[in-house]
């Protein structure tokens, strides 16, 4: 073996030895560690609570868990709980605490965390099951919390009134309590609260916002515009979303409308989803009459909140201004507790939901709504021309002038109130003050079809028939082609007829019977619904002697003046008997008319002359008809036919003065404040104690040297010189 090798080997062996050879008298102890081993579960679980005081919440559960794997316990299990809860992972949190009950926080902590998970209900529950004891200021603190994330603001009222008893001085519960009095709309309550804690560095931040909105349920709108503003130029970005709200309330509640919009437009950027902030952009945009663009910010809001009366009653005020009554009403119906009949700002919800009524005929509950308007808004002439509109229909003569007059009072150049007086006194026949009310219409607007129209039959029947033809040509050589235009030229153009015949120009009276005939069709290709002109045509023929044809013409219209008209018919052909009983009908209809009882006078003094002596009822007749009437001073035969003008009644267009209540934000909840009363574990002190089994002792005894061998150093070095 080379020399080189052997030394190596050598070497190995030596090394071998010492490193196997024990130490003279040296014990070895195979006794486990029990200091380390008794120590270790409270070290780990303390030592995670100084993690968790450091908010280093990850650490300290992976060692209550690691601690927990060696030795479970009920108190590693609670605090871990805890520790979840601070992980926002409270689901976990619950589901550990559910197994431990017997500890002294551990249902307050679990309907706390219940809370935060979202089941209010539930949390709810245990912590109005919860004892009170240690923490339980915290306690009701939490309860209060709750009920005002469930919108139980009388509930919440007390339970922070019971927290801020046991500790006064707690910024945090004062804030809680003026939270619950804002929801229970006692502003100047919360108000006073919040400004007595604004000094509280712990709250500063969270009181600005707040403090708005008291001034805003107050109506102090600059007051709350100038502390949104003040919050909002300070930097601070935490509340940022409810301060514009709050702001664009403001500037709603100062009638700033457009400036409403543009707030409304970025607190509706800040949260899509945010049901307040689109319905009050959809309040300020029905307020600048953008009814198109609110109704879309409505809808988007209803699909979020379908029952949310503030969202029904925007779009029954858009819904009547398109003119979708019925679909109006449904809205209104769905929002009855925001008419608040002491409210003056509300006068316009009102007006809508009153003129919506009349338009669907609910006659008596638009009075209702209209008188409602007038009481809070004594200078609003819609109101007044709604209820006269409610009276015309209801064929109350006297009650629908009155309210007319007021109405043209407030609103004196408004044509189309004129207008409709004018047809009023054109019903009655008080032609002169029609013929004057058509005339101030027409200076206010020259335009006006329905004065114009007006005009031209209290023209007539002042006898200034050229002049009232030239009215009507006038409005029909200008594009207005109306059946009611056509029937009233055709009885301009009967009685120029009638005037001509009485002027013995027959030639010229055929021509304008004959245009009338011609107007009387126009008016029925145009709208058939209007009949009158069958009255009309059946006097022309009538008077042509086509009697057969106006005997027709009669039936296609057989009310009360046709009625009379056939009386007065077969009343000039001698069929006295007929004339008769056909101007009783009349009569029986309507009883009060002066030209029923004249033409029955007439036919009594021409057939019935012995009955007539007998009947001073019919005697008095006689005197009743005007002589300077034109029906009566064109009569061909002393009878007076009855011609059924055609007119319509203006529609009322007052511009929306839109104004809806105010919702103010409801503030978010301060946190909740679980019980970290993490659980501390005792190290063990004195391990002697415990129990030690026998140690096991090994002696250790020197080992032989081994014996010298010739391969053993035997080789000596040889020497180099």
């Amino acid at each position: 073996m080379p020399l080189m090798l052997r030394l190596l080997c050598s070497v190995f062996l030596l090394l071998c030895f010492i490193a196997f050879q024990p130490v003279a008298g040296r014990t070895v102890d195979l006794t486990p560690d029990l200091k380390t081993d008794n120590d270790s579960v409270p070290r780990l679980n303390n030592t995670a609570l100084k993690l968790a005081r450091n908010k280093n919440y990850s650490g300290a559960l992976q060692l209550l868990q690691r601690a927990a794997a060696g030795r479970p316990s009920d108190t590693l299990l609670y605090n871990q709980a805890i520790i979840l809860g601070r992980l926002k992972r409270f689901e976990e949190a619950s589901s550990l605490l559910q197994q431990i009950p017997s500890f002294a926080h551990a249902q307050a902590n679990q309907g706390v965390f219940f809370c935060l998970s979202g089941d209010v209900k539930v949390g709810l529950a245990l912590l109005e099951n919860t004892a009170g004891g240690k923490g339980a200021d915290k306690i009701a603190f939490n309860r209060a919390v709750a009920h005002l994330q469930a919108g139980q603001f009388d509930e919440a009222h007390r339970a922070a009134s019971e927290a801020v008893r046991m500790r006064p001085g707690e910024p945090m519960y004062r804030l809680t309590k003026g939270d619950a009095l804002l929801g229970l709309e006692k502003y100047r309550e919360a108000l006073n609260l919040y400004e007595s804690i604004e000094k509280e560095p712990e709250v500063e931040k969270m009181l600005p916002v707040r403090i708005g909105n008291a001034l805003l349920g107050l109506k102090k709108y600059e007051e709350a515009a100038t502390k949104f503003t003040t919050y909002l130029l300070s930097g601070d970005r935490s509340f940022q979303a409810p301060a514009r709200f709050g702001l664009a309330n403001a500037y709603y509640g100062q009638k700033e409308f457009t400036k409403a919009v543009a707030e409304f437009r970025r607190a509706v950027q800040f949260r899509p989803q945010w049901v307040q902030a689109r319905t009050g952009l959809g309040n300020a945009l029905c307020s600048i009459r953008d009814y198109r663009s609110a109704r879309i910010e409505f809808e988007a809001a209803l699909a979020l909140e379908p029952e949310n009366p503030h969202i029904h009653l925007g779009l029954g005020v858009i819904s009547y201004r398109q003119g979708l009554y019925e679909q109006a009403m449904e809205h209104f119906t769905k929002a009855p507790d925001l008419f608040d009949d002491k409210d003056k700002n509300l006068a316009d919800c009102f007006l809508s939901r009153g003129l919506t009524q009349l338009e669907l005929n609910q006659l008596d509950t638009a009075l209702v709504n209209l008188s409602t308007v007038m009481r809070l808004n004594k200078d609003h002439p819609a109101a007044y021309a709604g209820a006269s509109e409610v009276y015309r229909k209801k064929d109350s003569y006297r009650y629908t002038l009155a309210y007319l007059e007021k109405a043209i009072r407030l609103s004196p150049q408004n044509d189309k109130m004129l207008t409709n007086k004018g047809n009023m006194y054109l019903k009655s026949g008080n032609m002169d003050e029609a013929y004057d009310n058509f005339s101030w219409a027409l200076h206010h607007n020259s335009q006006n079809i329905n004065a114009l129209n007006g005009l031209s039959i209290s023209l007539l029947e002042k006898d200034r028939i050229e002049q009232a033809e030239s009215v009507l040509d006038s409005v029909i050589n200008r594009g207005h082609h109306k059946a009611f235009l056509y029937n009233n030229l055709g009885i301009v153009r009967s009685y120029m007829a009638l005037k001509y015949e009485k002027q013995k120009d027959l030639h010229n009276a055929k021509q304008y019977y004959y245009r009338a005939v011609r107007d009387y069709e126009r008016s029925r290709d145009l709208d058939s619904t209007h009949k009158t002109f069958f009255n009309n045509l059946g006097n022309v023929y009538k008077n042509t002697e086509e009697y057969d044809k106006a005997v027709k013409s009669y039936l296609g219209h057989l009310d009360k003046s046709a009625i009379n008209n056939l009386g007065v018919l077969y009343a000039r052909n001698g069929k006295g008997e007929f004339g008769k009983h056909y101007l009783n009908i009349a009569l029986t209809i309507d009883s009060a008319s002066l030209v029923y009882q004249f033409n029955r006078y007439k036919v009594y003094k021409e057939y019935f002359k012995d009955s007539l002596a007998h009947r001073p009822d019919i005697i008095r007749a006689q005197d009743l008809m005007p002589t300077n009437s034109i029906s009566s001073k064109y009569s061909k035969d002393g009878y007076i036919n009855i011609y059924l003008y055609d007119y319509d009644f203006d529609r009322y267009e007052f511009p929306g003065d839109h104004y809806f209540p105010i919702q103010t934000d409801t503030p978010t909840p301060p946190d909740y404040r679980p019980l970290d009363d993490l659980l501390t574990m005792e190290v063990v002190s004195n391990p002697s104690k415990a129990v030690v089994p026998e140690t096991i002792r090994v002696t250790s005894k020197r080992m032989p040297k081994p014996r010298r061998t010739r391969l053993a150093g035997s080789t000596k070095c040889p020497k180099i010189i």
